[in-house]
């Protein structure tokens, strides 16, 4: 073989090597970004107004390591209306300036969610509210077998813009929440993320402070295939959600 041949043949492998590295995919971390494709089945169980059942769909966009962007697009149904139609979309940005794992601090930096009123209230579908959420990520390495991410958020919801509720009761909110996502790592395959939360959604007026409690699981069946479990449950609205998911990764 010439040196030609043999300097080709060491790029190509060279290439490979670089492809191969590239599949390997950490989504445990919240603070960790790769663009993909999420796909949810999801059912609603809810005490009052309707169960919900429907399609979850996001699109996540990762140009570089520091920035995220999400669109949420849902199909819903409710089952007291039987009304079907688009609910409340949502985006996201998340910017993350600084991550180095091998530091207590791993990472850090703020996002901003944004629930837009496309779903219908009168159907069921919506809330008839825009609900803007700044928040703070931060990265806690605890050991090298748990790490900590805790969320600060401001949450304002504007007025309900639905004529179904009287003008006196239309009011807007301003609340905070605080969760911790929490990953367990079972294997190179399989993960989870525990994440406890505390809401105060309307601090300035009548509180309806809740705690909810988050279940989130993915196990790979291919690099770029994974599947997902998700459960949400609001204990004391008796509210609780599942979604059933693949995450294609792009």
């Amino acid at each position: 073989m010439n040196m030609k041949k043999l300097g080709i043949t060491f790029l190509f492998l060279l290439l490979l090597c670089v492809g191969y590295a590239q599949e390997a995919i950490d989504a445990s971390k919240p603070t960790n970004f790769y663009t993909q494709i999420n796909t949810q089945l999801e059912y609603n169980a809810r005490e009052s107004g309707g169960n919900i059942i429907g399609y979850r769909g996001e699109l996540i966009y990762a140009p570089s390591e520091a920035h995220l962007l999400l669109v949420e697009l849902p199909l819903l149904y409710n089952d007291q209306s039987t009304k079907f139609g688009l609910g409340d979309v949502r985006a996201r940005y998340f910017f993350l300036p600084y991550k180095n794992y091998d530091k207590f601090v791993g990472a850090f930096g703020p996002s901003i969610d944004v629930f837009a009123p496309t779903g219908s209230f009168e159907n069921g579908l919506g809330s008839s509210s825009w609900l803007i959420q700044p928040g703070i990520t931060v990265g806690l390495m605890v050991a090298d077998w748990i790490q900590m991410f805790p969320i600060l958020s401001y949450q304002h919801t504007t007025k309900p813009g639905t004529n179904l509720i009287p003008e006196a009761n239309k009011l807007e909110q301003n609340g905070i929440s605080f969760q911790i996502i929490t990953p367990i790592i079972f294997s190179d395959k399989l993960f989870a993320q525990v994440t406890p939360i505390y809401t105060a959604s309307n601090i300035n007026n009548d509180r309806t402070d809740r705690y909810i409690q988050e279940v989130f699981m993915q196990y790979a069946m291919k690099p770029k295939l994974q599947a997902s479990l998700f459960w949400r449950g609001v204990l004391e609205d008796k509210d609780h959600t599942l979604r059933i998911g693949l995450v294609a990764f792009l």
